[in-house]
């Protein structure tokens, strides 16, 4: 034991709580993601690459699960309402265009979201194989970089379709609406699809 000077024993340190093991594995993979190397050669670029890729999926998925779960939440409050229209304020008139904008918007993006799906489950599929090389990762990654853009245009065409719909009052609100919201969510294979499927009654279902 550690002793002062005047013999007196030091005193003990708190002992700190122990890392959660969510926390440990979410510091795992920043550290993979950003760990810097010098200098920046292929492999350092697919997984800087893979870090991005993987934070805008979870963006673009956690914005259209709040559009899809907001309205079922609603609904099965009784109000028949989605939460946009009721957030907004929106009339009946409003309220039948913008259900059909939403419908729409969903039938477009349904095959993609698909699309990605699959291509992320093979590329990850891929954990355990290293007779891939760096360019053929890369390739892959960058594809689905692309398909990740290719949503956001499509989402953020949707969100200009919804503001012509608004009053200017209305506008301000939907500004806000999308501001706060964090932008992250499940973007898990099965559960995914089954949200977004295009069974016509659960789409009817979703606002009235």
């Amino acid at each position: 034991m550690f002793r002062w000077h005047s013999g007196r024993p030091a005193p003990a340190l708190p002992r700190r709580n122990p890392m959660p093991e969510p926390t440990k594995l979410l510091c795992r993979i920043i550290n993979w993601t950003t760990k810097p190397c010098t200098p920046m050669n292929d492999r350092n670029r697919v997984r800087m690459l893979i870090g991005i890729i993987i934070a805008l999926v979870l963006l673009n998925a956690g914005l259209l699960t709040w559009m899809w779960l907001g309205s079922q939440r609603h609904h099965r409050e009784g109000d028949g309402r989605s939460y946009l229209s009721k957030t907004l304020g929106f009339s009946e008139e409003q309220r039948t265009k913008y259900r059909a904008m939403r419908q729409r918007h969903f039938k477009t993006i349904r095959p993609l979201l698909d699309s990605m799906r699959q291509e992320r489950q093979r590329f990850f599929r891929q954990v355990n194989d290293s007779t891939q090389t760096d360019a053929q990762l890369t390739q892959q990654a960058r594809q689905l970089e692309e398909n990740s853009v290719r949503l956001d245009v499509l989402t953020l065409r949707h969100f200009q379709q919804v503001s012509a719909l608004c009053t200017p009052e209305q506008r301000q609100k939907l500004q806000k609406v999308l501001a706060d919201r964090p932008g992250f969510g499940s973007f898990s294979g099965s559960g995914w699809s089954g949200k977004h499927r295009s069974d016509s009654s659960r789409r009817d279902r979703s606002e009235k």
